[in-house]
């Protein structure tokens, strides 16, 4: 996120919209030739060294023959998204792909091996190699090029590290069914994670078609502070615990008491930080990416609201994929998109900040559908959540209300942007802890020991 903040600092609005559009179309290639082969051999009981290199070259044939086509249909795509001079840094984008499935597959078998500790190194290592790479190409004036130097340096130590210990190599036994039978596993999440990437990325296409890449880039980085939290939250529980429920899928009690307790820690330590984010998002913007950005704050705002209800759901699929119920997932997704995708083209907003928040009141409606699945799947009743979940969201909740009201009746006055920050959210986290102390104490109290305990474990 640093490096992040800096790029923003020195690359300009117009330049980081050009690499936020490039990006957009490597995610789309990513994922598709991907093909939830990630999630497919991590689910798999009995998995053998032969049995992955089906899926591995097929997974690589697809990322070579993509990026090929992307780089020869590269002017005309740029066309396509409306941004002059789109074209070359297409071509530089595609040509990542390739190596990102090569360290994607080393990952996910870093995963099973159940080895974290190398994996965090390594994307430490990563983060820190590319941080210097596009920071020194933004000071040389490098503009687009910087950002996108950084994302190669990051992923090409990422191939070096993973591949230079290698958990699992490929060789020339191709066991056809086992490649089936997780191929057809991996074409539920793909085609899942394809309905989700219309869904989500929606907003980012019709913000660069109607207002153009500098307006894709104030939503890009409104986004970014949410998107980071999220991903740290999704690589710490996710990522760890997709793997560690597929080992107890069968055991439902455990399934039914581990996920009212992980839905819990995040309620009460994830939503709270989003929210007083929210609550701060004008101090935040300044903070963080300077004059430059003004405005960002308005789109932040919403986005920050709508994640501390994402950091709660996005447990869910985890749970359902360890279940082996990626067609559940897939109904979520399909849900999920029949709740955003129409008023995101039929309702045409004036301002970016606008789209913005008619988006994220979209995604607020298949909340309760996402949860009601997940319950069933795993026999609990709404009121399981009530009290683990429920209080958490009142207190941070009440806490935001009562600091935006403050702000909009300009009860005070600082001159000071830093001394603003910090009594708004000093009274954001009085009255959250308040409220938690009054409440939920016990909760609290539960909730740190099992987390205590986790880590000495």
């Amino acid at each position: 996120m640093i490096v992040f903040v800096l790029l923003a600092r020195l690359v300009s609005p117009a330049e980081f919209g050009i690499a936020s559009s490039a990006f957009l179309l490597l995610n789309l290639l990513m994922l598709v030739s991907e093909f939830g082969f990630g999630d497919a051999l991590n689910q798999r009981p009995g998995l053998e060294a032969a049995d992955v290199n089906v899926p591995f070259f097929l997974s690589m044939g697809m990322s070579i023959a993509f990026a090929c086509v992307v780089a020869l249909t590269s002017h005309e795509i740029a066309r396509q998204m409306g941004v002059d001079g789109l074209a070359p840094y297409l071509v530089a984008t595609a040509a990542i792909c390739p190596f990102l499935t090569l360290a994607n597959f080393q990952d996910a078998m870093y995963r099973r091996a159940m080895m974290f500790r190398p994996l965090a190194m390594r994307t430490l290592a990563g983060i820190v190699a590319g941080g210097v790479v596009g920071i020194v190409m933004a000071l040389l004036n490098f503009g687009t090029w910087a950002l996108i130097g950084q994302y190669a340096a990051q992923v090409l130590l990422n191939v070096a590290w993973l591949w230079s210990r290698p958990v699992w190599l490929p060789s020339f036994t191709l066991r056809r069914q086992s490649g089936r039978q997780l191929s057809i596993f991996g074409l539920n999440i793909v085609i899942q994670r394809l309905i989700d990437f219309v869904t989500l990325r929606s907003v980012d296409f019709i913000i660069l078609l109607v207002y153009g890449p500098a307006s894709l880039a104030l939503f890009t980085v409104s986004s970014r502070l949410n998107l980071t939290l999220l991903q740290l939250l999704q690589s710490g529980i996710s990522g760890v615990g997709t793997t560690m429920l597929s080992k107890i899928a069968d055991d439902i009690p455990r399934l039914q008491r581990l996920y009212v307790r992980t839905t819990s820690i995040c309620a009460l330590f994830g939503t709270p930080i989003f929210v007083g984010l929210a609550a701060t998002a004008p101090e935040v913007n300044r903070i963080m990416f300077g004059e430059r950005w003004a405005g960002a704050e308005q789109v932040m705002l919403p986005i920050l609201l709508v994640g501390g209800v994402y950091c709660i759901l996005f447990i869910n699929g985890s749970y359902l994929v360890a279940l082996g119920k990626p067609q559940t997932l897939l109904w979520t997704m399909v849900l999920k998109a029949a709740c955003v995708l129409p008023p995101l083209y039929f309702i045409r907003m004036n301002s970016v900040s606008s789209t913005a928040i008619l988006y994220c009141v979209t995604l607020i409606l298949e909340t309760p559908f996402v949860f009601h699945l997940t319950l069933r799947a795993l026999s609990l009743k709404w009121s399981s959540l009530a009290r683990p979940v429920g209080l958490p969201l009142l207190a941070c909740f009440s806490a935001f209300i009562l600091v935006y009201w403050l702000r909009e009746s300009q009860a005070f006055h600082f001159q000071n942007v830093f001394l603003s920050g910090i009594a708004y959210g000093a009274i954001y986290a009085a009255i959250y802890l308040g409220g938690i102390a009054l409440l939920a104490f016990d909760l609290g109290r539960t909730n740190i020991y099992f987390i205590r305990n986790a880590i000495k474990r």
